[in-house]
């Protein structure tokens, strides 16, 4: 999420309506307030006033039958701009204060993808999860769900069915291969869990460069306090290099993006802007200059950053990329972004928060828009069967011998007249909160 959400809930305070619009503001003086309507019709016409103010794309909202819609859900659906929002989201607010000012999130605790060879594996295990307390790791190949074939799961996109509802001590069964051991069937319940979101931080030595890598799987709350531990390790270490792993990094809250850019980079002169948020016509006095912040501790002694990513990096993740820019060469390894130049405020209501795409995100020198994500200058795939982490996992052995040789390993080849590039491997949709977490 680009909460301010890229993620945040910075919710302005200016709806002209009289109920609780955002967390943390109060009605303008001589306003009364008055109690939500938490009817279905009430929070329709809550929802419907919102978009038509603070979208982004205000101007395109249509006029609909607010009362044949049987939940805001179902209205927000038919009220974004679909050719251009795939972002806009509602949730319970306790879910969403949860996660990002508690890092607590209910689930399983994996995340799965498709590899190369068509074969589904698990990505990414949080330790602390159901799934890290059955012993799940990364590399771990899923052969069906539930007693479904994965095939037969993806043919007819059963995701959610065999996932099943978010809801504590919901199990589901996992037929999972290891080499070198016999297929196991393994039951998982969803249960809360903490989320560590920085992981596998390392200094490696590469010619005669100190290399710092950490992988950083979200922005929230709890994050800030990692990065800080991590980067005072690596200024410990004398680490004069950066690999930052964003592969799996769908977004969070832009004051910790900001954090993070800031313990990488210290412009020479004090306050320099890092990025601008825009929103549309009716709220140009919420438009913000965000500046680097000022650190105690001094940034790393960087002359350039790599960055591994995939269409997993997203919002605040290709904020970070963006922002930097100007300051610093940014070289990125691996595949495509995700392409979300936009953010979110989030507006509470009935126990529930309204997160639209309200404002746009341009760094210092105005340059955003990239719906269509940033290109790796270095194409390599995700070995999802080695760790992330180990020199030899095919990124980060990518990034490292970018930063040793100052070029990629093999340069990219057009396609030829009757060639055909390889079909990337199939995605799993990821959704409104889930596509924030990046976890089951």
């Amino acid at each position: 999420m680009v909460a301010s959400k890229l993620v945040a809930v910075l919710s302005p305070c200016a709806l002209a309506l009289a109920v609780a619009v955002t967390t943390g503001c109060t009605p303008s003086e001589g306003t009364v307030a008055q109690a939500a309507d938490c009817s279905t019709a009430g929070q329709n016409e809550f929802l419907f006033n919102l978009m038509k103010d603070v979208y982004l794309w205000y101007d395109g909202v249509p006029d609909l039958d607010l009362q044949s819609y049987p939940s805001p859900e179902a209205l927000l659906e038919d009220l974004v701009d679909k050719g251009r929002d795939r972002w806009s989201y509602i949730t319970p607010k306790s879910d969403y204060e949860a996660y990002f000012r508690e890092g607590q999130t209910l689930g399983l605790g994996f995340r799965w993808s498709f590899d190369q060879e068509g074969s589904l594996r698990f990505a990414l295990v949080h330790p602390a999860s159901p799934a890290g307390a059955a012993g799940l790791r990364r590399g771990d190949r899923v052969l069906a769900v539930n007693d479904i074939d994965v095939e037969e799961i993806a043919r007819d996109d059963r995701w959610a069915e065999v996932t099943g509802p978010d809801e504590e001590g919901h199990e589901i069964s996992l037929t999972v291969e290891r080499p070198g051991e016999e297929v196991a069937t393994v039951a998982v319940r969803k249960a809360w869990y903490a989320v560590t979101t920085v992981l596998n931080p390392r200094v490696l030595q590469v010619g005669s460069s100190t290399v710092g890598y950490l992988m950083l799987t979200t922005f929230i709350e709890p994050s800030a306090g990692e990065l800080d531990r991590a980067f005072a390790a690596f200024r410990e270490g004398q680490v004069n290099e950066l690999v930052l792993d964003l592969r799996y990094n769908g977004g969070g809250r832009l004051d910790v993006e900001r954090h993070l850019a800031s313990l990488i980079h210290q412009p020479a002169t004090a306050g320099a802007l890092l990025d601008i948020t825009a929103h549309n016509d009716r709220h140009g006095d919420w438009d913000k200059r965000a500046s680097f912040e000022e650190l105690d501790a001094p940034a790393l002694p960087l002359s350039r950053l790599v960055v591994i990513t995939s269409g997993g990096t997203a919002s605040a993740s290709e904020t970070l990329i963006n922002s930097l820019r100007p300051y610093i060469d940014v070289k990125l390894v691996g595949s495509t972004t995700h392409g979300k130049p936009v953010g979110m405020h989030g507006w509470d209501y009935c126990d529930k928060l309204i997160n639209p795409i309200s404002f746009r995100v341009l760094n210092a020198r105005e340059e955003g828009d990239y719906y269509d994500g940033f290109t790796p200058d270095c194409p390599a795939g995700d070995t999802l069967n080695a760790e992330l982490g180990d020199p030899d996992e095919t990124a980060l052995a990518e990034a490292l011998h970018l930063l040793e040789r100052g070029e990629c390993s093999s340069p990219a080849q057009p396609v030829g007249a009757g060639e055909r590039r390889p079909a990337p491997p199939r995605e799993i949709r990821w959704d409104g909160l889930r596509r924030e977490i990046g976890a089951l």
